[in-house]
């Protein structure tokens, strides 16, 4: 069936990925890309659209110093406001790009069962727009929320950038033997795909089909640029209670990961 997508958030890395992969794999389909912070969201009728793929949000910044009036309004506020809209014009699927990180930094292993404990600005944030989206659901309004773990691919910006910009520089490190869910963005496109083509309603823990050691990805990034890594075990030591104390340690070090579908 022939869809017509509108993705909020244009200038997204997700949304520029998506739209390209969508050109290859479904051609017939019509995509557009909408601004958010600008208002353009709010000159387009949504009535020809099948779907709305909501991506914009505040991201993760330091937040000492920052009212979370700020997030609520970004992250949650404006996204059930343009669900509502959607919504009205009878739009029938509204995807909402979540995050893994609603459920805390405190837990390590996550499964369909583990309850969301949010713990920081963004995370609240993402937490209670999925709340308020969930009350607007209907037979005639589905809702797709999706929690994926930290993305990485080509130019990707974030997280896994600063980590591969130390990669190339650290021809030392520490042999960890930590579990993480991450998703690449060919992956993380193709279940979006997914979940637009059959209309999909839920909440979706996507993830690639393999985990990721932190070591071993860091080996991966330096041979991409001809470079050796050395990986030694004996500061592990010092990076157990570290991981336990430290977020920034922990996010690097530490174990976080979705339970596969069995």
């Amino acid at each position: 069936m022939k869809k017509k997508i509108l993705i909020i958030g244009k200038h997204s890395y997700i949304a520029s990925n998506f739209k390209s992969y969508l050109a290859d794999v479904h051609p017939d389909w019509n995509v557009d890309l909408c601004g958010a912070s600008d208002g353009e969201w709010e000159t387009i009728s949504f009535s020809e659209y099948n779907c709305i793929l909501f991506l914009a949000a505040i991201v993760h910044k330091k937040e000492k110093g920052i009212n979370y009036d700020i997030y609520r309004r970004v992250n949650c506020d404006f996204p059930v406001e343009v669900a509502k809209k959607a919504k009205e014009a009878g739009v029938e699927q509204f995807i909402f790009l979540s995050s893994m990180a609603v459920f805390g930094s405190k837990v390590e292993k996550i499964t369909h069962k583990t309850p969301p404990n949010p713990d920081s600005f963004y995370s609240r944030s993402k937490y209670e727009a999925e709340q308020e989206l969930e009350k607007l659901t209907d037979n005639c309004f589905y809702l797709a929320i999706v929690r994926p773990p930290m993305v990485y691919g080509k130019d990707c910006p974030g997280n896994y950038g600063r980590l591969k910009k130390l990669a190339q520089w650290t021809f030392i490190f520490p042999n960890t033997k930590n579990r993480r869910s991450m998703i690449e963005i060919g992956q993380l496109c193709k279940e979006l795909c997914n979940i637009v083509e059959k209309n999909l309603s839920g909440i979706f823990h996507v993830q690639d089909e393999t985990y990721i050691n932190t070591a071993q990805m860091v080996k991966q990034i330096r041979e991409e640029f001809g470079k050796n890594t050395w990986l030694i075990s004996w500061m592990n030591w010092i990076l157990v209670p570290l991981t336990k104390r430290n977020r920034l340690f922990k996010k690097v070090f530490g174990n976080l990961w979705y339970e596969k579908d069995k």
